[in-house]
């Protein structure tokens, strides 16, 4: 019974503490009786290459949207994505990552947020790939603040809740070896952490990706022991 009692208290100070806080989005819903949601992380800090976790309380079954705003300003859509597409949650706590996919600290540094949505009907989101999985909302924080809420319906629907947190992206705690270069043109040496790639286009140069390269073309990819890896894929035939 204490534990139960101490998670309600837990979820009523966040609710209390963000609404006291305009919303990052600008997303002012009319309040749902019995729809509420919180959002917070695993750690008030991160550092560059590691792996995050966050939690979300819903009082109700609700569609969930989980927005991420960088210091940048961009905003991405984090959940649903194409490995967890599905955005129908169950009353109660859900931990995310909540599929096959990791959610890994990139730069820059600064205040990042991460701000929930949760409706009575479902959003048409556009849902990413798995070579872009979070996808920008657009091109500037400005068009991804407007697309966002040309998304979410108006107060006046009185079918959606919304919480944000906040947290802070450190630099990397440790020095990681700059990409080989045997032959130009050579990747950069800067943003580095175990996890990214740097991928090349022949059309737009070297730019920073996680995991694997997206297309055809060359990468060197950082591994989790520090060590760099070259990556070349080929495509052959009626090609993406």
């Amino acid at each position: 019974m204490r534990m139960v009692w101490a998670a309600v208290f837990l979820v009523s100070t966040l609710l209390s503490g963000l609404a006291q806080e305009p919303s990052p989005l600008g997303l002012v819903p009319q309040p749902v009786p019995g729809l509420s949601v919180a959002i917070w992380t695993e750690k008030a800090q991160y550092y560059v290459g590691e792996t995050a976790r966050f939690f979300v309380y819903l009082s109700q079954p609700a569609y969930l949207y989980v927005f991420d705003i960088e210091p940048t300003g961009h905003i991405r859509l984090i959940f649903p994505n194409p490995y967890s597409p599905n955005p129908w949650k169950p009353a109660g706590t859900h931990v995310f990552p909540d599929g096959n996919y990791v959610l890994r600290v990139t730069p820059p540094s600064g205040r990042e947020t991460l701000q929930a949505v949760a409706c009575l009907t479902p959003i048409p989101v556009p849902l990413g790939t798995e070579s872009d999985p979070f996808p920008l909302l657009g091109p500037d924080p400005q068009s991804g603040r407007a697309r966002v809420l040309g998304l979410i319906p108006g107060p006046s629907c009185g079918c959606c809740a919304t919480a944000w947190t906040f947290f802070e992206i450190l630099p990397a705690s440790v020095s990681w070896p700059c990409p080989p270069c045997y032959m130009g043109p050579c990747p950069p040496c800067w943003g580095i952490f175990p996890g990214m790639c740097w991928y090349y286009d022949p059309a737009s140069g070297w730019q920073v990706v996680v995991g694997s390269c997206p297309g055809p073309g060359l990468c060197w990819c950082l591994g989790p022991n520090g060590q760099w890896q070259f990556q070349i894929r080929i495509c052959v035939g009626d090609c993406p």
